[in-house]
């Protein structure tokens, strides 16, 4: 009553005014400072001096004037309803952009590195194997050539040769082609990182600032709406305790009163507080949870998508850990004729080594990341705040109508002698036989 009224008498109902006001100032920031940590925004030392200074600003206006107090009672309580629903939606997708999509990138890029890397090494190798073996063999011949070559004058005629066997593989395209290949992912995976980046940053800072002035502007419509001149019929549809007591009042004075209400009615009207719900009720939690639902599933979709990614390369990874090298025996066999009676081919081996080939180069293996933990935990917590605000929902709008009654009680006094007046008038029209079809079938359609 305290804080609602605003009027202090002593000086003990002062300080418990103040010291509401300035709970209430810290309940905002408090508020604002959890819907700046599930978005990542990060909570520095200047946004955390501008979140204290907005909470000391309310504070200082909550003192001065009920329509603050009122209206920051009603923002917090649609931080609970579908605006709030709505930032807590967009936060969760800014999530999942930053984290999941931009993993995927990141494993796409891993997995393209891993074959230009392959490539690279294959061609380093292509200087080594197998020409390396192509001139130790022309070498091996040619000594054994020189060894087994017969000079008959070799006492007085000494024969030299300079034998050199030399390599050029000319590779330059290859190399060319992929440095050009390595510097194009690398460009195209620094160009997506960096717009992915930059529009998750904004993105996140928009999405806090366009929420929150959703949520105040929802508010403070909402507030407009109950105090305007014509607005008896909004939302005018809840038993509430004030309407209690002026049905008594009249009950009292002789007058008629609606109470209890028939079934037609109870289905129709909603008596607040209360723990029950309504058909009605019951209806708008679902579509208040509808698009949660859709969210959390497209949520899914993408981490699938990024686990599949990260299985896909893990697999292949291990698969090609396990590929043993493939051995080529290579030998070299020489063959020649002996001038004798028989005229005999004698062939004799005169060179061995073994080609190893790695199918996939170890050094070049893929590896993965994984970012499931980093997106699904402040996920998780997100959807459980989703689905225990779609729980409340319908209490929450019960809490808002009874804030407004508390602050405004003239008004809500305009619309309970409004409502009571209106189901009067609907019973007496239906006890006219004329009017009685046309008001059931008005009644069934709002049902």
């Amino acid at each position: 009553k305290v804080f609602v009224a605003g009027s202090a008498d002593g000086w003990k109902e002062r300080i418990v005014f103040a010291l509401l006001c300035w709970i209430f100032g810290m309940t905002i920031s408090v508020c604002l400072v959890l819907v700046c940590v599930l978005s990542k925004v990060g909570l520095g030392l200047v946004n955390a001096m501008i979140v204290i200074s907005l909470g000391m600003t309310v504070s200082a206006f909550a003192l001065a004037f009920k329509s603050v107090r009122c209206t920051g009672l009603l923002f917090l309580l649609c931080c609970g309803m579908r605006e709030g629903r709505n930032v807590l939606m967009a936060i969760g997708t800014s999530i999942v952009v930053f984290n999941n999509v931009k993993n995927i990138l990141r494993n796409l890029k891993v997995l393209a590195d891993s074959i230009v890397c392959n490539l690279e090494v294959k061609r380093a190798m292509l200087k080594v194997m197998p020409f390396d073996y192509y001139v130790k063999s022309l070498y091996t011949i040619y000594e054994h050539l020189r060894s087994h070559f017969f000079n008959p004058f070799k006492d007085f005629v000494k024969l030299t040769d300079n034998f050199q066997c030399g390599l050029q593989i000319s590779d330059d395209n290859l190399k060319i082609a992929l440095n050009q290949t390595k510097q194009q992912i690398q460009d195209l995976s620094y160009k997506i990182s960096a717009q992915l980046d930059l529009l998750t940053f904004i993105g996140r800072r928009v999405f806090l600032l366009m929420g929150i002035s959703i949520i105040l502007i929802g508010a403070v419509i909402f507030l407009r709406k109950f105090l305007a001149p014509a607005s008896t019929k909004y939302q005018n549809v809840y038993i509430t305790k004030s309407f209690l007591k002026y049905d008594e009042s009249r009950r009292h004075r002789n007058m008629s009163g609606v109470l209890p209400l028939n079934k037609t009615e109870r289905n129709i009207y909603i008596t607040i507080p209360s723990r029950k719900t309504s058909p009605k009720q019951k209806r708008k939690m679902v579509m208040f949870l509808i698009p949660v639902m859709t969210h959390i599933s497209i949520w899914t979709l993408i981490s699938i998508l990024d686990f599949m990614l990260y299985w896909l390369i893990f697999t292949i990874s291990k698969n090609l850990q396990g590929l043993h090298p493939v051995e080529v025996p290579i030998t070299l066999t020489y063959a020649h004729k002996e001038v004798n009676l028989f005229n005999l081919r004698r062939s004799e081996d005169i060179y061995h080594n073994r080609l190893v080939i790695n199918l996939f180069e170890p050094q070049c293996t893929p590896i993965p990341e994984l970012s499931l933990s980093a997106t699904w935990i402040p996920l998780a917590v997100l959807i459980s705040v989703l689905l225990f605000l779609g729980l409340i929902s319908a209490y929450l709008v019960q809490i808002k109508l009874l804030v407004i009654a508390a602050f405004y009680p003239d008004k809500d006094r305009e619309r309970v002698t409004y409502l009571h007046d209106k189901i009067r008038e609907e019973r007496a029209i239906l006890a006219s036989p004329a009017e009685s079809g046309k008001l059931k079938k008005i009644i069934s359609q709002v049902r």
